[in-house]
């Protein structure tokens, strides 16, 4: 009934238009076939893949929907069955009220809503986290053959994301030590054939398996180009992660802090406190990613869905010594996770945050519809040229008969673009804005919506950024 009712609240209010630079490259693997590749104008999408999601979205689109609407549609269902895995592990720490009343939050969460309004699939972190941390936990100390199955989905559900065989890979080590030899062996070998399932196809539709390897691997070395270890600072890492954290949980982030510091407290007085041995449960599953984010990388407020649900599980831990026997303290800790459930809704369907909310995917949808309506019916295909950044492949996958080109202001390094007769360049974002633009036309095309166009007759135009070349479909 969770999974249904989250699934029918994301329905009425999804995107219309793709959302932002990876959308356009699992939408152009949809529509051109799979193919993994480092290089731009090969990636449909970039590596790893994420081959499942990209077959589970080609079942919506054989059942007529568009790219956009496919990708959506399996966020809805990572959705309500993040919310659904959630419960289930809530209730083995807590009563069943607190634990829906968790669930009920979390599913109404700013943060969490959005990702399932979206074609992104940040939001497949969560229901494949907390499955595996609920199938894990179950089965440590079981028999080989519950093991082994347990270590065969956690390899094939790498499919949807392979990100999660690394942060999960020490919950799956908790999970096996207690076991016998032959059973280690045995789950060590199920995971690695629950990982071939993905593996093999990924690999045959992009230029064979050392071609895979190889451009996976670039792709994760790659992430320090934006880590702390490089331009980024750690202290930059801990807001956007924070921030994120926030907006994912509101009051149920502040309660969890508070209760584990009083906890903490009460440990190093050397009170002895019911559940520690889940201690080291939870910090195997939470830990791994979160220190990746905080000193590698964390591009995407996104990331954080592979702890969200273990934020609210871990509320429901700390919670249970508070209120199992005070029935008083259970109602009041019900009634504040609905309250919270309430406003994270409020926030999403009713405010204005520029990420968090409806009105973003309101505002960019009709952004890109007026801008590209605009490009489309005014200016001249043959003497146009776009210029954008973070938009470059949304603009290229609206605008196909536009060159697009790539631009940061932002960005170290130029390059000159040979331009040979007169064109109208038109800067798709403001961050677009070439090097010598000059005084740019401004055409406001609704509030908050404007294009700026250049007049070049000819020559040298220089742009900054890497040159990426044209970016149309």
């Amino acid at each position: 009934l969770l999974a249904v009712a989250t699934a029918l609240s994301r329905i009425p209010f999804v995107a219309d238009r793709l959302w932002e630079w990876d959308s356009v490259l699992y939408a152009r693997s949809l529509e051109y076939g799979f193919h993994v590749d480092d290089v731009l104008a090969g990636s449909r999408p970039h590596p790893p893949g994420y081959i499942f999601y990209v077959g589970a979205a080609a079942i919506g689109r054989l059942l007529g929907l568009d790219s956009d609407h496919a990708l959506i549609a399996v966020g809805i269902l990572a959705s309500a069955a993040a919310v659904a895995a959630c419960y289930l592990l809530c209730r083995r720490f807590v009563g069943q009220g607190v634990a829906l009343a968790l669930a009920v939050a979390f599913a109404s969460a700013p943060l969490v809503w959005l990702h399932g309004e979206v074609a992104m699939p940040y939001i497949l972190l969560a229901p494949i986290t907390t499955a595996l941390a609920l199938a894990f936990r179950d089965a440590r100390g079981s028999g080989a053959r519950h093991t082994a199955a347990v270590s065969f989905a956690f390899g094939a559900l790498g499919g949807f994301r392979q990100d999660l065989l690394l942060f999960l890979l020490p919950l799956w080590l908790w999970l096996i030590v207690p076991a016998p030899a032959r059973a280690r062996l045995a789950a060590t070998a199920a995971l690695f054939a629950g990982c071939l399932l993905w593996f093999i196809p990924s690999a045959l539709l992009s230029d064979g398996p050392a071609a895979y390897v190889t451009r996976s691997f670039r792709q994760l070395i790659g992430l320090s180009g934006v880590s702390a270890n490089d331009e980024r600072s750690i202290a930059l890492n801990v807001v956007l992660v924070g921030d994120s954290l926030f907006w994912a949980g509101l009051a149920v982030t502040l309660l969890v802090l508070i209760l584990g510091l009083a906890r903490t407290l009460a440990a190093m007085r050397g009170q002895r406190l019911a559940g520690d041995r889940e201690v080291v449960f939870f910090a195997v599953w939470l830990l791994p990613a979160l220190l990746f984010y905080l000193f590698v990388h964390i591009g995407e407020w996104g990331f954080v869905l592979s702890l969200v649900p273990g934020l609210f599980v871990l509320g429901a831990w700390l919670l249970d010594p508070v209120v199992a026997n005070a029935p008083s303290l259970r109602r009041g800790a019900v009634a504040i996770l609905l309250a919270n459930a309430v406003v994270g809704a409020g926030l999403f369907l009713a405010g204005d945050h520029p990420v968090f909310s409806r009105a973003s995917v309101l505002a960019h949808d009709r952004a890109t519809d007026l801008k590209t309506a605009y490009i489309r019916d005014r200016m001249p295909a043959a003497a146009t040229l776009v210029v954008a950044t973070a938009e470059a492949l949304v603009a290229s996958y609206y605008l196909p008969d536009r060159p697009v080109r790539y631009s940061n202001t932002a960005a170290s390094g130029q390059f000159d673009l040979r331009i040979d007769g007169p064109t109208m360049v038109v800067i798709y974002e403001r961050s677009a804005r070439p090097v010598n633009a000059g005084a740019p036309r401004v055409v406001t095309l609704a509030p908050g919506v404007t294009l700026e166009l250049i007049e070049v007759s000819s020559g040298p135009f220089r742009l900054r950024g890497p040159d990426l070349g044209d970016l149309r479909r």
